[in-house]
This record gives C-alpha cells, sequence and structure tokens, in this order.
C-alpha cells in the first residue's frame, strides 16, 4: 500500500497534465465527440505498455479500454464518461472552457470535475497497475454519451454484451473528497412526465371566440407538482444512507432554511420540476396547444407505477377539458446496491486506508452510466467519483489537484485489494 500511496503523489504532475490536455479537447454535446480524447488515451497508454481496444457503432463517439489482466479470475470494471455539457454562455466564463488551465491547486475548465478529472487519475491507475501487476484483472472503460443516455456508450456497451465483470466502479459524482469521503451506492430514477392541454384557436383580437391551451396548462401544472406530497414506500436498509446523503448535502452545500426543508424531504418524496414549456404559434393567434415538461425524480427502491397512477389521479381530478398527461414510468427507478456487501465494505474500507475517515454511504440525486450497468449488464455498482460539489456543468468548473492525486489512489489500491 505504501508504494501505491508513494507513486501516486509522484504521479501528481503527470495526473494534471492529462486532466488538462483531455479538457482541451471538445467533447461537448451535442456533438459530443469523443474520438480525440480516445485516440489521446490510447496514445498514452500504447506509451506504457497497456492493451486497449476501441469499440463504436458512431465513429465520432467512440469508447477505449485498457486491460490489465490478472492471475485471478476475478474482474473489476472501472467506468468514467468523456462526453461533457456544453458551456452555455462564453461570457459567463472568466477562464477558457477548453483551456485547462491550472493554478496551483484547481484545473479549469469543462469537464474538469465532471469528469474528466476522474479519466485522467483511471488513466494513471491502469498505468500503475501495469507496472506493479495485479492479481485481479482490471478494465478501465472510458465511455461517450453519458451525459445524454449512453446511446453510443455504456448503455450500447452493456446491452451489446461489452461489459463483463464480477464488481464495477463508477468513476462519476461526488467522493467527497478527503474532507467527507463518500461512496455513491446508487441514483435515483427519472419518470419523465408531460402534460398536454388543447383547446381552440381563434384570432387574438376575439379570444372570447376561442379555446386557451396555455390558460388551461398553466391551470393543470400545479396539479402535477402535487406530486411532491406523495410520499414513496422504500426499503428499510436505505433508511442509514438516505440520513446520511441528507448530512452530505448540508455539510458540503451553503443552504437557506427553505432549502434545507427541501433537502429533508429529498428522499422520501418524489422531486418535481417543470422545466420546458411550449405553446403557441403567434402573437396575434390563440393557442390551440400547449405541453409542459416535467423531471420529476425517485429514490431507488420506490415503486414508479405507484406514482404515475398518482400523477394521473391528481391530473383527473383537476377536470379540466381537454388536458391529459403521458407519464412514462420505468418498472424500476434508478437502482441502488445494499450497503451490506462485501463489495460495499471493501471499498470503504479501501477510502478509509487513503483519507482516515471511513467514508459514508450515500445516494445520487442525478443518474450515472450505473443504471444502465446494472439494468443491461447486472453488475453490481458503485461510484466513486472525484467532482468538487456544486462544479458540474457550471460556468468556470473546476477541480481540486488534490482530488485528482486521491483519485490515483483509490482506483490503483481497491483492484489490489479486493476479493470476490
Amino acid at each position: 500500500m505504501e508504494r501505491i500511496l508513494s507513486e501516486a503523489e509522484a504521479a501528481r504532475d503527470e495526473v494534471v497534465k492529462l486532466c488538462s490536455d483531455l479538457i482541451k479537447f471538445d467533447s461537448a454535446h451535442p456533438e459530443g465527440r469523443t474520438d480525440e480524447c480516445v485516440a489521446y488515451i490510447q496514445s498514452y497508454m500504447d506509451r506504457h505498455g497497456v492493451e486497449t481496444e476501441i469499440h463504436s457503432r458512431n465513429p465520432k463517439k467512440p469508447n477505449i479500454v485498457a486491460r490489465i489482466p490478472g492471475e485471478a479470475e476475478t474482474k473489476i470494471l472501472w467506468v468514467g464518461h468523456l462526453d461533457v455539457v456544453p458551456i452555455g454562455k462564453p461570457e459567463e466564463w472568466s477562464h477558457p472552457p477548453y483551456g485547462g488551465e491550472v493554478d496551483g491547486v484547481y484545473i479549469y475548465g469543462r469537464g474538469a470535475s465532471d469528469m474528466k478529472g476522474a479519466c485522467a487519475a483511471a488513466m494513471v491507475a491502469a498505468r500503475l497497475l501495469n507496472e506493479m501487476g495485479c492479481r485481479n484483472t482490471v478494465e478501465f472503460w472510458f465511455t461517450a454519451d453519458e451525459e445524454i443516455g449512453g446511446d453510443d456508450g455504456a448503455k450500447w456497451l452493456a446491452e451489446s454484451g461489452r461489459f463483463k465483470g464480477d464488481v464495477c466502479l463508477i468513476g462519476d459524482g461526488t467522493g467527497g473528497g478527503l474532507e467527507h469521503p463518500a461512496i455513491d451506492i446508487g441514483c435515483k430514477g427519472s419518470v419523465p412526465t408531460k402534460l398536454i392541454a388543447r383547446g381552440k384557436t381563434a384570432h387574438g383580437s376575439t379570444p372570447f371566440l376561442g379555446d386557451n391551451a396555455i390558460k388551461k396548462l398553466m391551470r393543470a401544472i400545479p396539479y402535477v407538482e402535487r406530486i411532491a406530497e406523495f410520499r414513496l414506500s422504500l426499503p428499510e436498509e436505505l433508511e442509514e444512507p438516505i440520513r446520511q446523503s441528507i448530512e452530505f448535502i448540508e455539510a458540503t452545500i451553503k443552504l437557506t432554511d427553505e432549502q434545507r426543508e427541501a433537502v429533508k424531504r429529498l428522499y422520501h418524496y418524489p422531486t418535481v420540476s417543470c422545466n420546458i414549456i411550449q405553446g403557441g404559434v403567434k402573437r396575434n393567434v390563440v393557442p390551440d396547444y400547449a405541453e409542459a415538461v416535467f423531471d420529476i425524480r425517485l429514490t431507488p427502491g420506490s415503486d414508479p407505477q405507484a406514482v404515475k397512477r398518482r400523477i394521473e389521479e391528481l391530473v383527473e381530478e383537476a377536470a379540466i377539458p381537454g388536458v391529459e398527461v403521458e407519464v412514462n414510468a420505468p418498472e424500476q427507478a434508478g437502482y441502488y446496491e445494499s450497503p451490506n456487501t462485501s463489495f460495499a465494505k471493501q471499498l470503504a474500507e479501501t477510502i478509509e486506508l487513503v483519507t482516515g475517515r471511513r467514508p459514508i454511504f450515500k445516494i445520487l440525486t442525478g443518474g450515472t452510466d450505473a443504471i444502465s450497468i446494472e439494468r443491461y449488464a447486472h453488475i453490481p455498482c458503485l461510484g466513486y467519483g472525484l467532482s468538487m460539489v456544486g462544479e458540474a456543468h457550471k460556468p468556470d468548473e473546476k477541480n481540486k489537484i488534490e482530488n485528482l492525486v486521491l483519485g490515483v489512489k483509490v482506483y490503483t489500491l481497491f483492484p489490489m485489494r479486493y476479493k470476490a
């Protein structure tokens, strides 16, 4: 262990340069190209004698795996994504979004936290494991398309049988750094919901001759939002991770009193946000169609079908003619792994050895590639990411250099220690 920690510290400049270089490749959506990142990773692995394979069904969005063969039958996967979200308005950035600037404490740019920092740490971990040797076989997968569902990335790799392993460590998410170490045992799931209002068009100067769909929609939206009052039925074994998840948020984010109350309800009730409204074609035309799209998130272990039924009841209760709702509820909301598994306990022990603190188990409010890997490849997943809290997807995104070094240590040490 001491050699691993020492080698990781010695690789500080290396992991920073790798992260900076990855940031300089524009892998933002809507294009979401990963070909330049993959070529860079392949070149690095080739220089260090690490075996790689490229898997793609879209040549602009390849995925690459670096494989370190071991003597034991056990295989450990690490999975992280190379695509990033758009930069938004350039004028809101004080550091170049694709500059990969470093100031000695932080590294800046789109993807620094989500999640090219973790990818850089995994690259160094692959090199170290290849040089030192590892009894377990380890595969480091760098994927495309996570930010838009993984259709050319992890979802496709899982569905097509390319992911094969005993356990999977997800490098996405926030692991809390040295101060608040944490393991993600699961992710919330989404119930995409669309509220539709139909009316009758008329000239804008005679609105009484029409039936305004937007007015109907505005009346109906509060009824869908009442799903936030529907208490979820959850497994007993998640109560402690839920408590710790709430404490993690309270400890790492400055909250108002109102936000603190919302966090207390974050897991036992659905969250609901009306994020898209569309309607109308012209200023002087009464709209005959309008729709609202909601992002509704559920804690894993809850019943999405029960939530769907309740949403439909609420819209029926509204009793607004011409209004209907489409609820796309999956059979399972997100995923979770029991915190009592050997996998969870061994990962926690590894992180404690590195940080000196016992990590908590928490549930991500968002989603990661773990959902697809669990659902289609049936491989147990736990998350330990390197993102700073609140940095993902924002202007002037940054990450601590210390987090990258921490990732090298954990991503190298865990495969060395893990026993099936």
